[in-house]
């Protein structure tokens, strides 16, 4: 690996640090309504969106709350990107 791309993807790998990631297997809920969900907390500080989660009225809102409640409790405060 070249100098310049090593340098880049440390630089990538730092920025990553604070951002969780977040992955729902087996869940009967479709893709599209979750989506719909996703879109709502992407980029939201941790407390925001659980209260926004918790007002939403959404099936999908509740499975997303309890990943994020989830999420919160590994790794502490950080900003939500859900993929």
């Amino acid at each position: 690996m070249g100098s310049r791309k090593r340098i880049k993807a440390n630089a990538m790998k730092e920025a990553r640090k604070d951002v969780a990631f977040a992955k729902l297997n087996n869940c009967p809920t479709s893709p599209r309504k979750m989506r719909l969900i996703a879109d709502l907390i992407r980029g939201m500080d941790a407390d925001k969106a659980l209260s926004q989660l918790k007002l939403n009225s959404k099936e999908a809102s509740g499975r997303m709350e309890k990943l994020s409640v989830l999420l919160q409790l590994l790794l502490g405060k950080c900003i939500f990107k859900v993929t």
